[in-house]
């Protein structure tokens, strides 16, 4: 999330990270979240569907960490 503000003829970000790398690491906390909390319903889920969300979510926030990865390391 990156605001700018002009100060006379310069152009200052208030975000020390761009648009798409804020956005990755946005979704890759959400998705550690959800499976923080999935792990605690899993507790209770006698039918696994739980643990099945928990499985899609750490694919999901693996891929998003190479791709940060990728992204911090290609500058």
């Amino acid at each position: 999330m990156q605001e700018t503000m002009n100060q006379g003829s310069e152009t200052v970000s208030s975000s020390p990270v761009d648009d798409p790398t804020y956005n990755l690491l946005q979704a890759l906390t959400s998705k550690l979240e959800a499976i923080e909390a999935y792990e605690l319903y899993a507790e209770q889920d006698e039918d696994g569907v739980f643990a099945e969300l928990i499985e899609d979510e750490r694919r999901h926030a693996e891929r998003l960490y190479e791709a940060i990865k990728k992204r911090i390391g290609g500058r």
